[in-house]
């Protein structure tokens, strides 16, 4: 077996406002060992996977059904925790989008999608099989990404959908996740009433505004205790903006169904770190 290839890479200038981040993800597992689920619960990234070896079974916590993904795969907005059971030869690539670039690029109002993965050919239809198809019989991963980034480039080409305010509005919310907006705050950024903002937001983001604060606020407390494992909980509180430690763990009760000890725990098992999110 090879050695795991884990890496993140940065779009090029002309995709930056739509994407965030690009991963690749290789890892061959023991195919003697039982398939081991990873948890991966919310976090307020909205992604594009491809699957160019094995496929992953996915068990969705909101529908309580478990199915086997196909080769690539439009994830929206999530609340609701997955697990996911890597195949033995598995290969993931993943698109994550900037606030608003997955609703620019594909068109589809982000509410439709929300707690939902579609079939990437359900959207872009040949286009997308093609890719596939073309992922399958390459095996230089920085091939692979400039494939799918050459993609995208041409849905930026027929792009239909302009930026709004909103989606800026939704970056600052990423990037001060401890700062406690108010509605008409937020609304008056966007140059917006606050139903207006509400509707904008809910058709390019996918929930309401007060739930993705939370969902940012989580996918931030659970990352920090990953990259410093040795931090108190109180500091996490503190650090992250809740109130107090009932309010974090009501947070992982809802986003991951389990305490935050119990999750930690299930990660420690899982035979493979993910990443949710960005480092950029």
């Amino acid at each position: 077996m090879e050695a795991p290839f884990f890496r993140f890479y940065r779009p090029c200038p002309a995709l930056q406002p739509f994407v965030s981040n690009y991963m690749l993800m290789h890892v061959q597992l023991n195919p003697l060992l039982p398939r081991v689920a990873n948890p991966y619960p919310t976090n307020p990234e909205q992604c594009l996977f491809f699957y160019a070896r094995d496929a992953v079974e996915v068990f969705n916590y909101a529908h309580e059904k478990e199915s086997t993904s196909p080769p690539s795969i439009i994830v929206g907005p999530q609340v609701a925790r997955v697990n996911l059971r890597m195949g033995y030869d598995q290969l993931t690539i993943k698109v994550g989008f900037q606030p608003g670039g997955l609703f620019r690029l594909f068109g589809m109002p982000m509410w439709q999608l929300l707690d939902y993965s579609i079939d990437s050919s359900e959207l872009a239809g040949r286009e997308i099989s093609r890719i596939n198809e073309q992922l399958r019989e390459l095996n230089d991963y920085q091939q692979m990404i400039s494939l799918v980034e050459k993609y995208l480039l041409s849905k930026v080409a027929a792009l239909k959908n302009d930026a709004h305010a909103v989606d800026k509005v939704a970056q600052l919310m990423l990037q001060s996740h401890t700062r406690p907006f108010s509605l008409d705050w937020l609304a008056s950024e966007a140059c917006l009433s606050a139903r207006q903002f509400e509707r904008k937001f809910l058709e390019r983001i996918g929930m309401s505004p007060k739930l993705f604060m939370r969902v940012v606020r989580f996918a931030q407390a659970y990352r920090l205790k990953n990259q410093q494992p040795n931090l108190d909980w109180q500091d996490i509180v503190y650090r992250c903006g809740y109130y107090d430690q009932t309010h974090l763990i009501k947070d992982f009760r809802l986003f991951a169904q389990v305490t935050p000890t119990m999750l930690l725990k299930e990660d420690a098992q899982a035979p493979i770190k993910l990443f949710p999110g960005s480092p950029f």
